[in-house]
């Protein structure tokens, strides 16, 4: 059976039916990385993978990216992060963005297993970045293309505090770096602009005032959050979803304390299938 996708919402997001993940092939992932280049997000139900077999495809769409600096990895598989919360543990990612922004070159997209799901909630919700800038009116748009953006770590202060007081945070936002990207971004591969700013990771606009980069982002915030550029996924046990983290967002709903959530993260650090895009310092 070929590989086909059933479309999801009209603004991003297909479910995947007809193939096994665990025996990657290139021609299995020629197919995925077209389906997730049409649709940005992609699902697969019942995927089931062991940590090395989920690591194995991520290979298979790219080099995978170095160890996340506040996660644990997986004891079988190094390149395997483990997301668990639950009880007194408040997840972390209830937040629109996309991933680690404030490397100079983030990651090209994102692999997430479901192991543990709670009985309700812990829902995770994607959002198109080109259907958000699309609803733009055109005169924005024009202006927001002219200005960059700084990106940083966020809320990953809090734990570097905690830890280290004030020689913690400086140590942590060396580590994870900081770095400047145009608030309009283009898609290397399909060349659609997207809108490029995040609440987690953005913090200021390059030459406006502190005031005026504030209400300017607020906006774009509340722009991103219109549920018409947005899909929703309801995990399974075994459910796998790969994101393409080059024009699309997501938001990991924290609806679901006491109960434990357990997922299985692998990132892929650069596109094997786009010549010439380096992005190989994502960790």
């Amino acid at each position: 059976m070929a590989l086909t996708a059933a479309r999801i919402t009209k603004a991003l997001g297909a479910e995947l039916h007809g193939f096994d993940p665990r025996t990657p092939s290139d021609e299995l992932a020629d197919d995925i990385h077209q389906h997730l280049m049409a649709h940005q997000v992609v699902m697969v139900r019942g995927a089931g993978l062991a940590p090395s077999e989920l690591a194995g495809l991520g290979r298979a769409l790219g080099p995978l990216g170095e160890r996340h600096h506040s996660y644990v990895t997986h004891p079988d598989a190094d390149d395997v992060v483990i997301l668990e919360w639950g009880g007194e543990a408040k997840p972390d990612a209830a937040e629109w963005h996309a991933d680690m922004t404030y490397r100079e070159h983030p990651p090209f997209g994102t692999l997430l297993q479901a192991v543990v799901v709670p009985p309700l909630g812990g829902d995770t919700l994607f959002a198109s970045m080109g259907a958000a800038l699309d609803a733009l009116p055109s005169g924005l748009a024009a202006d927001l293309a002219e200005l960059e953006a700084v990106h940083d770590p966020g809320a990953f202060r809090t734990p570097a505090y905690r830890k280290g007081g004030n020689a913690g945070v400086a140590e942590a936002m060396a580590a994870a770096g900081t770095a400047v990207h145009p608030v309009i971004a283009e898609h290397p591969v399909t060349g659609r602009p997207y809108l490029n700013v995040s609440e987690s990771f953005t913090r200021f606009i390059i030459g406006l005032s502190a005031p005026e980069s504030a209400r300017l982002l607020t906006q774009l915030f509340d722009h991103i959050n219109r549920p018409e550029f947005h899909v929703r996924f309801r995990w399974e046990p075994d459910t796998l979803v790969i994101w393409d983290n080059r024009g699309a967002q997501h938001y990991a709903c924290n609806d679901y304390l006491p109960d434990r959530r357990v997922m299985h993260r692998v990132v892929i650090a650069e596109d094997a299938r786009t010549p010439g895009v380096v992005q190989a310092d994502a960790a």
